[in-house]
């Protein structure tokens, strides 16, 4: 016996009775199939329906051999079932799945652009087109044409017909199939093979809106939203659009200029905080330095310690060490308190001595790690007293290998 698939008869249905004619386990979970349903299964792009069986909750639903099996949540014991479909899930597929058709025929209709693939998400369905080169006029142009068509509330049917019937229509694409072809049309406009579930009439789709489209290789694909989607979608955008229109003080249609105004006064006030970020290290670096400690005289030339200890972000300490290390002779050791101490030793590029190596044998006396160039090197301790502990162990190396 193979299930009486209800949703092609009458897609509108909710609720029905039906009898368990098959029993099984599937993925650990009491499945069964019934003698007629109109819970559909998931194919063609559409996921399956949930709903209930005797107040037990359809999970997922697959068909298999003439058999449509439902996963079920818990044990059922009946035989007999009655049985409610989560309404607003099948709506909101049907609604998709048409304005789906709609849209790819609005595609073909209007810039050549024919579908190679479709997938009906949880949030936002998508199209892949087999063309690259469409713009955002080319968009507009599509979604307002396929919008037309849910404005003429042209009847949606379906029913399978033979080979001779599908010879005289005008489908889309040619089935992949060669039995059992179920037609879909939306009267005058497209006729497609399709075994989903549709709306009675294209004004129940609501809106179709185009919300994204992504190069992906040889094809572009769209992202949209249907009916109950698109408005929902359309309520966000418009809580987001009055919020900034109470942020800004102005009006709805103002927000874009505010933004602009806004973005021109970041952009200034950004430019003048690096300007005064480059004077304050500049000035941090010289006084630093100032009280640094002069060496004997190497082979090279003079050459200063400066050894600094400061609670600043460590991007900071990078940005005084690199002004340091750009004063001949200088040997910089610089030390950032915090979460995570760092260390960061660095020197000018006319002192021999391996920054690198430093730092190692100083992270170990602080309890911590790292490494680095011979100009340049970084590291951290566990603890701010490690790399205080660091800090000592690195002068004394320094003063040491100059003879202090």
């Amino acid at each position: 016996m193979n299930t009486e698939p209800l949703y092609y008869q009458d897609p509108y249905l909710r609720a029905f009775t039906a009898r368990v004619i098959g029993r099984r386990r599937h993925d650990g979970k009491e499945t069964v199939a019934l003698d007629r349903t109109a819970f559909y299964p998931t194919g063609g792009g559409q996921p399956h329906d949930t709903g209930t069986l005797n107040d037990v909750a359809v999970t997922d639903v697959f068909a298999e051999d003439g058999l449509v099996w439902h996963v079920l949540a818990g044990e059922l014991t009946a035989d007999t079932v009655t049985a409610a479909l989560d309404w607003s899930r099948r709506f909101d597929h049907m609604q998709q799945h048409t304005g789906q058709h709609i849209l790819s025929q609005a595609f073909i209709v209007e810039r050549n652009a024919e579908t190679v693939a479709f997938h009906l998400g949880a949030t936002a369905s998508t199209i892949d087109l087999n063309r690259t080169d469409l713009g955002p006029a080319d968009l507009a142009a599509v979604e307002a044409a396929a919008n037309r068509v849910l404005d003429e509330a042209r009847p949606v049917t379906a029913a399978f017909v033979t080979q001779e019937e599908l010879a005289r229509l005008p489908l889309r694409k040619p089935p992949k199939i060669t039995e059992a072809i179920r037609i879909v049309q939306v009267t005058g406009f497209d006729w497609s093979a399709c075994g989903g579930t549709h709306v009675a009439n294209s004004a129940q789709v609501g809106l179709i809106k185009i919300v994204g489209a992504e190069r992906r290789g040889p094809e572009l694909r769209i992202s949209f939203l249907c009916g109950g989607r698109a408005r929902a979608d359309y309520a966000r955008l418009q809580e987001l659009m009055s919020g900034l229109a109470a942020r800004f003080t102005c009006a709805q249609d103002e927000v874009p200029h505010a933004v602009e105004r806004l973005a021109r006064e970041n952009q200034t006030t950004r430019k003048a905080l690096e300007e005064l970020e480059a004077q304050w290290v500049e000035a941090t670096a010289a006084a630093w330095w100032a009280t640094g400690q002069q060496l004997p005289n190497a082979a090279s030339g003079p050459q200063r310690l400066v050894v600094q200890t400061a609670d600043i972000p460590p991007e900071r300490l990078k940005k005084l060490a690199q002004a340091l290390r750009e004063r001949p002779g200088t040997i910089a050791l610089l030390a950032a308190r915090g979460e995570r101490p760092q260390l960061i030793f660095a020197r000018g590029d006319d002192v021999a001595l391996n920054m690198g190596e430093l730092l190692r044998a100083a992270a170990v006396a602080g309890g911590g790690r790292g490494g680095g160039r011979p100009e340049w090197a970084q590291g951290g301790t566990p603890t701010n007293e490690g790399l205080a502990a660091a800090l000592t162990a690195a002068t004394a190396i320094v003063q040491r290998s100059t003879g202090v």
